[in-house]
This record gives C-alpha cells, sequence and structure tokens, in this order.
C-alpha cells in the first residue's frame, strides 16, 4: 500500500498550498524491490538513491518511480558491478548522457578479473589434487596416532600472508 503524505509547493507570495502526493515507506519500497531496509539505507548513504522525503514522523518517503532504480542496482550487483560502477552509470544517466559505453567497459574489467579468478583456482585445484593423491596413499597404509590435529595438514608449511580478502574487509 502507498503511503499518503502532503507535500507543500511554495507560491509567488509565499504562501505554501499543500497537494497530496503517495509516497512508498521505506518498509514498503524494500518489500517491493526484494532487499532489505538496510540495504536502501545504505544505497541512501552511498549516494545511489536520493535523499528521500520525509512524513511528519520523520519517515523516510520515496517516490514509487524509484522502485525501478533500487531493481537495477540488484541487477548490476548480481552481474558482479561494485557500488562504487553502478554510482557512476547512475551519475551518467542523471547528467543526461548515455552510460552503455561504461556498462560495456565495466562488464569487460570484471570479466578479465573472473579470468584472473578462474586461473587461479585452477592452480589451487591442481595444488589440491595433489595433496590429496599424497594423503591417499599414506592413509592407505596403517599409521601411528596421530598428534591432536592431522598430521597431514599439520606437515604444510604455512601459506605465503596476503592480506584479508576484501569481502572480509572492515568498512572504513
Amino acid at each position: 500500500m502507498i503511503a499518503p503524505t502532503l507535500r507543500s509547493f511554495g507560491s509567488d507570495l509565499g504562501w505554501r498550498r499543500m497537494r497530496p502526493e503517495r509516497y512508498l515507506k521505506v518498509s514498503q519500497l524494500a518489500a517491493e524491490a526484494g532487499v532489505g531496509v538496510r540495504t536502501l539505507h545504505s544505497y541512501e548513504r552511498f549516494g545511489l538513491l536520493p535523499k528521500p522525503e520525509r512524513s511528519a514522523a520523520n519517515y523516510r518517503l520515496y517516490p514509487p518511480g524509484l522502485l525501478d532504480q533500487v531493481r537495477f542496482i540488484k541487477k548490476a550487483q548480481a552481474l558482479g558491478f561494485a557500488l562504487e560502477d553502478i554510482e557512476e552509470i547512475l551519475t551518467l544517466g542523471r547528467q543526461g548522457r548515455a552510460p552503455c559505453r561504461s556498462v560495456v567497459e565495466i562488464a569487460r574489467w570484471h570479466l578479465a578479473g573472473l579470468e584472473m579468478q578462474l586461473a587461479a583456482l585452477e592452480e589451487f585445484r591442481g595444488g589440491l589434487q595433489a595433496f590429496v593423491s599424497q594423503w591417499e596413499e599414506e592413509t592407505s597404509r596403517p599409521r601411528k596416532r596421530a598428534r591432536a590435529f592431522c598430521d597431514l595438514i599439520e606437515r604444510l608449511p604455512l601459506p605465503p600472508r596476503t592480506g584479508r580478502p576484501k569481502h572480509f574487509s572492515k568498512s572504513p
């Protein structure tokens, strides 16, 4: 259900006339778009959504047309676009410029990143396959009791420290 509100419009004399308009409360927009309320708040903070109107009770109120923009953001995220990329695309659109070339460029960049990740995963897979083959051979014959942990893993050298993956990083 769309929440009715009153929005004021100025006149030449400084008087304000009130005109009823229809807005979506944040929970309604979130439900319609299939996202959480916190997600919408994050989009707003990041600049992907405009600052909403406020009700007399200070509820966020969004125009129904914003639903398409939220769905666009979710679709772009599903393609692997970062919020920074999506913000760039939306800004180009707001400026009246066609953002499709940027979309292709961003998608191409993302595809190159995926190719690098796939190559790294293939390398990791090969190494793990070698360990599994070696371990299967070692565990096929009777063994002494292992230490507290599995000695197959304990004997491995520590991997080089590469830092925390981006998706585990704390937000600044």
